[in-house]
């Protein structure tokens, strides 16, 4: 069987659609990574809010019953407001963390893009390789029908 004389440009295309799978991998790991993140941080903010309404019902009760004094409402309400300011924080840095999910998400469909773009280009080549098979194959057979209709043809000459 001869050499497919596109064969080295077939083991290229072979490779990039080969990186652009792993490539395509890593775009959805990275993906669901920043997305766990995300999640992780709107978690940790919902702990936030929940334990500063904690705080602020224990400290009413206190104040309530008579277990805490004026002054130390003024620090309790301080810090009632640093909690507050924390959780803008985190509010913000969930902010930067859904740009980053979303630029993970367009990296993903670059990556799709190019797996699809590398794909369509080794089939074409694949279907290229197997007509190029089919046609080898039937001029082969065509020789060797024409080996054999030569062959008969002499033995038939000889037999006259």
């Amino acid at each position: 069987m001869p050499v497919y004389r596109l064969q080295a440009l077939y083991d290229i295309k072979e490779r990039k659609e080969q990186d652009a799978k792993e490539a395509f991998a890593a775009a959805q790991q990275a993906l669901r990574d920043q997305q766990k993140l995300q999640k992780d941080m709107e978690e940790e903010l919902q702990r936030m809010i929940e334990d500063r309404h904690r705080r602020r019902e224990e400290y009413s009760q206190k104040l309530a019953s008579g277990e805490m004094k004026v002054t130390d409402q003024s620090s309790a309400y301080r810090y009632i407001e640093r909690l507050k300011d924390k959780e803008k924080e985190q509010e913000f840095k969930i902010e930067a963390q859904k740009e980053q999910v979303r630029n993970a998400e367009k990296e993903l469909k670059r990556s799709q893009d190019a797996l699809i773009v590398a794909t369509q280009d080794l089939k074409a080549l694949q279907k290229h390789k197997e007509k190029w098979l089919t046609d080898w194959k039937k001029e082969v057979a065509m020789k060797e029908e024409d080996n054999l209709d030569e062959i008969g043809q002499v033995i038939f000459n000889r037999k006259r």
